[in-house]
């Protein structure tokens, strides 16, 4: 059985699991066919960490509305200035850029109707 780590201290501990996502997803899937070194352990957020988490996780989700609106307005602006087809594409390639900063702060969610979990 695998363990349960804390993402906010990294202590074994067990905790109120964290959801898979696109992005936890891709990691896993990196660290299994890339690196061969996929350990299998659950991700949690133990008692103590959770006001820190809350905080953070906050922040996260801000921050990815503020750069999508940022470059939604991009694209537009680039658009009225310049409506060709290579406005289109660089403007395309922008808002991807601006997404990938935001998950420079990611915070996966958590599943509350998961409970706490227990090590046996």
């Amino acid at each position: 059985m695998a363990n349960s780590y804390c993402m906010m201290c990294g202590k074994e501990k067990k905790g109120i699991a964290v959801r898979e996502d696109h992005v936890l997803g891709a990691l896993r899937w990196f660290k299994r066919n890339v690196t061969r070194d996929e350990k299998g352990n659950r991700i949690v957020v133990c008692r103590d960490c959770y006001s820190e988490y809350k905080k953070r996780r906050g922040t996260y989700e801000s921050r990815q509305k503020l750069y999508l609106a940022l470059g939604v307005m991009f694209v537009v602006v680039s658009l009225l200035l310049s409506p060709k087809p290579l406005t289109v594409l660089v403007s395309a390639l922008v808002l991807a850029m601006v997404y990938l900063f935001s998950l420079m702060s990611y915070v996966p969610k958590i599943g509350v109707q998961g409970g706490i979990t227990t090590n046996k």
